[in-house]
C-alpha cells in the first residue's frame, strides 16, 4: 500500500507528514537578517536615528489628520515619506550619512509644517515637534529613566 502524505499549510509555513506521523518536513518563510548600518550613517547613531523616526511618526500623524480636514486624494501610505526621502537624498533614510542629518531634519520639519495641521498649529503659535536637543534631553540615552 502506498504511503499517504498529508500537507498542512499555515501562513508561510508548510508541514508534510505521513499518516503514521513519523516523517515531518517543515519549510518556513524567509527569515530576514538585520542589516548593519554603515558607520557614520544616521542609522548607526541611535539618538539621531530615533529622532528621525520621531519626525517621520509626527509627519504621518499630521498627514493622517489632514484627511479629517477634508483633504482628499490617494490612499494614505506610511511608506510615502520614506520614498520621498530616498528620492531627495538618493539613499534609504537610515543609510544617509550623518553629515546630512541637519538637512534631513530640516526637510522633515518642513514637510510637517506644510501639512494642514502644521499650518494651523503655526497660526495658533503651537509647536509641531521637539527640537533635536529637546528630544535628546527627554528621550535620548542621557535622559533620566
Amino acid at each position: 500500500m502506498p504511503t499517504k502524505f498529508n500537507t498542512n499549510i499555515n501562513g508561510g509555513n508548510a508541514t508534510v507528514f505521513n499518516t503514521a506521523g513519523n516523517v515531518t518536513f517543515k519549510a518556513g518563510g524567509r527569515s530576514r537578517s538585520k542589516i548593519a548600518y554603515p558607520q557614520r550613517s544616521i542609522g548607526a547613531d541611535l539618538d539621531r536615528r530615533n529622532y528621525i523616526r520621531y519626525l517621520v511618526e509626527r509627519y504621518n500623524q499630521f498627514r493622517q489628520a489632514d484627511s479629517s480636514f477634508g483633504r482628499t486624494g490617494a490612499r494614505f501610505s506610511y511608506a510615502f515619506i520614506f520614498k520621498r526621502i530616498e528620492a531627495e537624498f538618493k539613499a534609504p533614510t537610515y543609510f544617509i550619512p550623518v553629515e546630512h542629518f541637519e538637512e534631513l531634519v530640516a526637510y522633515l520639519q518642513g514637510r510637517i509644517d506644510q501639512t494642514i495641521l502644521g499650518k494651523r498649529n503655526a497660526a495658533r503659535g503651537q509647536r509641531n515637534y521637539e527640537t533635536f536637543d529637546e528630544y535628546q534631553s527627554t528621550h535620548g540615552r542621557g535622559a533620566a529613566a
